[in-house]
Formats: C-alpha cells, sequence, structure tokens
C-alpha cells in the first residue's frame, strides 16, 4: 500500500478517531488517567536472623523451656514422656483455688486428714482456720501437703472430688499427658505429667496477680496456732535469689528426683522453664539456671523498620514511567526469638495524589512476626512530585490514546507514534 493510499484510507476514518480523541481529551483534563497498576506488596524480610545458641546438656529426665508470650516451645527434651511430678502438683491446686474465685480471706479449717498427712508440712492442727490467702502461701512457699488437703476439701467439700476439677482443668488446658491423683503430689500409681503439660501450666499459673505475688516472695509469716509469733514460711525455690526469677513451684521424691517449675523474665521476654527428674539439689539449680540463660540467648533486640530505608516506590501519574520513592519515617526495634524470619507488608495507595512534597505521608509499612503485628511507621515521600500541567496532561494522554488506536485500527507496522504522525498529516492532505 502506497503512503498516499494509506493517507487516504486514514482520512476517512480520521474524523472519527479525532471525534473519540477530542472526547476523551475533554474527560482527561477534567479527571487524571488511569494509574499504573500497581503490582500488590509482596512481603520481604525485615532484617537478618541471628544464630540460635546451642542448648546446654542437663541430667533431668525431661526438660521444657516455653515462651510464655508466644506460647512457643523453644527447647525440649522427652516433652511428652510421663513422669512423676512431686509437689509441682501443687501448681494445680493453687490454680483451681484462684480459678474458683474465693474471697481471699474466707477462713479454711483443717480436717483430721489435713493434719495428719505428714511429709512437707506447715505443720496445722486439728480445727485450725487460715484464711484461703494464708493457705495459698503455706502451700507454695514451704508446700505444704496440709495446706493442699485443706484447700481441697474447702473448695471441692472432699479431695476425690477436688481431684476430679484437677484432671477436668487438666484436659481443658491440653494436658494430655498428665493425672492426678493428689492435691499435693506425694508418689501414688497414676499421679503423673509431662514436662510440657506442666509448663502449660505454669503459664496458667502466671496469669494471676495473686498467686505471681505469692510465688515470687521468699518469706511470709502467718499466724501459728498458740504461738503469738506465727509461723514463718520459708520458700525452698533456691532460684528466686535470681533477680529475674519470680516463681514458681519445686517438688521432690523419691520417685520424682529432684523437679522444679521455673518462671523468669527479663527483658520483656517471660519463660517458663520445667526440669523433671534431676538426680540432685544442686545439679537441678545449676542445669535451670544454665536453662535460663539459654533461654533468653534466644532473644535479640532486631531493627525490624529502619529509618531512611526505601520501601517502596509508586509511578507518578503524567510523568512517562517516573517514580516516587518512600522511605521510612521512623525505625522499629523488638526483642524478638532469633529464630523469627520478621516479615515486611505495605500499605500503599495505588497512585500518590498529586502534588506531593518531600515528607509527606503516603502510605505505612507493618513489621510481622508470623501473623502477629509488631508495628508500623509511616512511609513518607523521599521527593516531590508536583501537579501535572496542561501540556503533561495531553502528552500523557495522546501518548496512551495512540497506542490504544494503533492496535485497533490494526495497521501493519504502524506504530502508535507514527500513527500520530500520519494522522497529523490527514487532516491536512486529501
Amino acid at each position: 500500500m502506497t503512503a498516499h493510499k494509506l493517507k487516504r484510507q486514514l482520512y476517512r476514518r480520521g474524523s472519527l478517531v479525532f471525534l473519540l480523541i477530542g472526547l476523551l481529551l475533554f474527560l482527561t483534563l477534567a479527571t487524571p488517567a488511569a494509574p499504573d497498576e500497581q503490582s500488590p506488596a509482596q512481603p520481604a524480610v525485615a532484617d537478618s536472623q541471628p544464630q540460635v545458641p546451642p542448648a546446654p546438656d542437663t541430667a533431668a529426665k525431661a526438660v521444657a523451656v516455653l515462651d510464655r508470650n508466644s506460647g512457643r516451645f523453644i527447647y525440649t527434651k522427652n516433652p511428652d514422656m510421663e513422669l512423676p511430678m512431686a509437689s509441682t502438683t501443687k501448681m494445680m491446686t493453687a490454680l483451681l483455688i484462684a480459678e474458683d474465685g474465693h474471697n481471699m480471706n474466707d477462713m479454711v479449717t483443717c480436717s483430721e486428714r489435713c493434719a495428719t498427712i505428714g511429709e512437707s508440712s506447715i505443720y496445722l492442727t486439728q480445727g485450725e482456720s487460715l484464711t484461703v490467702r494464708q493457705m495459698l502461701y503455706g502451700l507454695l512457699l514451704p508446700s505444704g501437703n496440709d495446706a493442699a488437703i485443706a484447700l481441697a476439701e474447702y473448695d471441692a467439700g472432699s479431695v476425690e472430688a477436688f481431684v476430679a476439677k484437677m484432671n477436668k482443668r487438666a484436659a481443658e488446658l491440653g494436658m494430655t499427658h498428665t493425672h492426678f491423683v493428689t492435691p499435693h503430689g506425694l508418689d501414688e500409681p497414676g499421679h503423673y505429667a509431662s514436662a510440657e503439660d506442666l509448663a502449660r501450666l505454669g503459664a496458667q499459673v502466671m496469669k494471676h496477680e495473686q498467686l505471681r505475688e505469692i510465688v515470687k516472695t521468699q518469706i511470709k509469716n502467718i499466724p501459728g496456732y498458740g504461738n503469738p509469733t506465727g509461723r514463718t514460711l520459708i520458700n525452698i525455690n533456691h532460684l528466686l535469689k535470681y533477680p529475674y526469677v519470680d516463681g514458681i513451684k519445686t517438688g521432690y521424691t523419691d520417685n520424682a528426683g529432684e523437679c522444679i517449675v521455673v518462671s523468669a523474665e527479663q527483658n520483656g521476654v517471660s519463660l517458663v522453664i520445667v526440669y523433671l527428674g534431676g538426680p540432685t539439689l544442686a545439679q537441678r539449680d545449676q542445669d535451670v539456671y544454665n536453662l535460663i540463660q539459654y533461654g533468653f540467648a534466644n532473644y535479640s533486640d532486631r531493627t525490624v523498620i529502619q529509618t531512611g530505608k526505601q520501601y517502596a516506590s509508586l509511578s507518578v501519574p503524567y510523568s512517562h514511567g517516573k517514580k516516587l520513592a518512600l522511605i521510612s519515617a521512623g525505625s522499629l526495634t523488638k526483642r524478638l526469638f532469633n529464630g523469627d524470619q520478621v516479615q515486611n507488608r505495605l500499605v500503599l495507595p495505588s497512585e500518590p495524589a498529586l502534588p506531593v512534597r518531600k515528607g509527606d505521608k503516603v502510605g505505612l509499612v507493618e513489621a510481622f512476626d508470623g501473623n502477629t503485628m509488631l508495628g508500623s511507621t509511616y512511609l513518607v515521600a523521599a521527593n516531590d512530585a508536583p501537579a501535572p500541567s496542561l501540556p503533561d496532561r495531553i502528552s500523557n494522554y495522546l501518548s496512551s490514546v495512540f497506542h490504544v488506536f494503533g492496535a485497533a485500527l490494526c495497521v501493519p507496522g504502524v506504530t502508535g507514534l507514527g500513527l500520530a504522525q500520519i494522522l497529523a498529516g490527514g487532516v491536512l492532505v486529501r
């Protein structure tokens, strides 16, 4: 096809084309052109992943280290092994008393069964009464078996009924490798728990402010029957000497060995450490100290959003492909588990609302640890993006329209720019 014939062919279509162009041009001057399509923002790794330290060796039969805040077990050894648990049992006894909402000043009376239980005791006498709160101190500091019996009978009417409640609550907490026979933990067939189960129980105990206050107390004086100076209760959890340890319960029997459930908190990291079946008291305390240090070492402060870092860019309308860089207006630092991979997610408009000045807020960058949002900061413009001039709007519009009509007219070998030149000639040459 010759150029002259091509021009005449296009001229015959020109009137309709330019009518459409004029209409669209009018709409363009009133309404911004459609924005460049933005692909969904993909999560980006927020920071490097620190190394996880090796776990220490322990002499325990079973161990569990639980992050109380996230519910993550950061270390376990034989976590589901069913073992005798000794007086760590008393955590469930205390939990039920706290959850049942008793008045802490109610009086609890020691029965004959309470007075004759033996072993670890606060030496209650039959008919003696103490408040619920005082009994809890006797239960959790020196590990009084008599206090356990007294509280069980006070709460449920009998030890057997109370034990049924203990097992029901254990099932509700997902303690699938635990079964209670007594409220105190002396060796009995069928009385056992696992390290993971006791960690969950310990975390539940520490949700109660009154119990937290009791288990971190090292010395407490309560009334003593016939003794004007009262009873001095000493907490047998030796690890309370460390300022970051705030509970929870020790245990020992010949069958169970040395046992302990410890709560430790430092710099926003809250741990529950369970240690079952240790050979000696000294070994237990050293092993648990090492486990606490290991637990804390698994966390570090990490900058998950950095000030001034570019996290995104947006296409600027009417600019022939220019981009507006978006940088973080602030930083975000969190103490996180070293094994976690933090992701950034972006909240952005499809295009910036012009004009934009350097420092204007345009979007957000969010930091996530799994499904947990750690925080966010504003994304601001790194430079100016002025409002488009009329020539900018016309140029941007014609470029896009000629591209569309070039395809629509199906003229072989004619680009959008070539079509524009031909059409311009067509209106002058018949």
